[in-house]
């Protein structure tokens, strides 16, 4: 989802990237390299995250940084209440928003003018209750690589692996948090600590294959995403931007699964999942292609009542030829036609449609 939230509290952030040593670490080597990263505010928030959650707001939001207390606020008759410094004192106010109008942009700053200094930014939202989702990141570079990590559970740490979200080089979406990445093409064990403001690095010492997702990939669209997990929750990757260079990705061996995937084509987009798609196993030295996308198959349920058969929107399912499950089409296209014909004969008895606000 692309939205604009407007900025309620316009605090300065400033990000700071440094590291012990400069240039990526080369393969084969078994040196630490340690990056400390700062939040990053995003004030127009176009990051597409594998599994964005709005979290529901109590008394505080969260934040390893800030302690065990979290940010306080305190929900009151239409609005929030903020501290934005985190003194104990109430100083800022989000009126409740229109549900429509979308989230709205809470900026935090801690420890102001120390060299502990510390911002932080959420999205605020209220459908019925309040919640929040990240407006930011922890980011940091090393080498020509920038890699940012989102709290995209918001329980106030950067570290779970396999469901906080981070974006490794200048794209705008998100993987899941992986013990594993990529730095100016090494693969490095990747560790993050809990506040999110230091990670340390080292060249990726196991056993690797390749996954390949682009030469058997069969469509006329772009995809925007492509996230695959291992099944041990260790390793994640976005794979949108490899799909068209050759050869495809250097990964850790080990069982991977599609998780998600959007397609685009114009101002229309589709999401994918998992649907019946198999494991992927990345083997030692070899290279695993995977043959996905085209042709698309539906598959219906319909009811009979009396002489009539009942068919709905939502008893279409729509599965790619790896088994990836196709959803959120956007906008509705044109309804599928669906013919029903006599069994013995195959004369087409009936031509149906749904109309057109289906």
């Amino acid at each position: 989802m692309k939205s604009k939230a407007s900025p309620i509290f316009a605090l300065a952030t400033a990000t700071v990237l440094a590291a012990t040593s400069f240039g990526a670490p080369n393969e084969g080597s078994t040196e630490v390299t340690t990056v400390n990263l700062s939040f990053r505010t995003m004030r127009t928030w176009d990051v597409h995250l594998p599994a964005e959650t709005f979290a529901p707001i109590g008394n505080a939001i969260p934040f390893a940084a800030a302690g065990e207390s979290g940010l306080h606020v305190a929900i009151e008759d239409g609005a929030l209440r903020i501290d934005r410094d985190n003194d104990g004192e109430f100083d800022g106010r989000v009126e409740t928003p229109d549900p429509e109008a979308g989230s709205q942009l809470v900026v935090f700053l801690l420890n102001e003018g120390t060299e502990a200094e510390t911002s932080y930014a959420v999205r605020v939202a209220n459908d019925g209750r309040w919640s929040f989702a990240p407006a930011g990141a922890m980011e940091g570079q090393l080498g020509n690589t920038r890699f940012q990590v989102f709290d995209q559970n918001g329980n106030g740490s950067f570290n779970d692996y396999g469901v906080d979200a981070m974006i490794v080089g200048r794209g705008k979406t998100a993987s899941f948090l992986s013990s594993s990445i990529h730095v100016d093409g090494v693969l490095n064990d990747f560790s993050i600590s809990a506040d999110g403001k230091t990670a340390m690095l080292t060249p990726y010492s196991g056993s690797t294959g390749t996954l390949d997702m682009g030469t058997d990939l069969e469509t006329k669209a772009k995809m925007r995403s492509v996230v695959v997990n291992s099944k041990d929750g260790k390793h994640s990757f976005e794979l949108a931007r490899s799909l068209a260079g050759e050869g495809g990705l250097s990964i850790p061996t080990g069982e991977y699964v599609l998780h998600s995937a959007q397609v685009v084509l114009g101002k229309s987009h589709a999401d994918m999942k998992t649907g019946r798609s198999k494991p992927i196993t990345i083997a030692a030295g070899a290279t695993s292609k995977v043959a996905w996308g085209g042709p698309v198959n539906a598959e219906f349920a319909y009811a009979r009542k009396g002489g009539e058969v009942q068919i709905g929107p939502a008893d279409i399912v729509y599965f790619g030829s790896a088994g990836e499950e196709y959803s959120n089409f956007m906008p509705l296209g044109s309804s599928p036609r669906f013919a029903i014909k006599e069994k013995a004969s195959g004369d087409v008895l009936v031509n149906a449609v749904f109309p057109g606000n289906c």
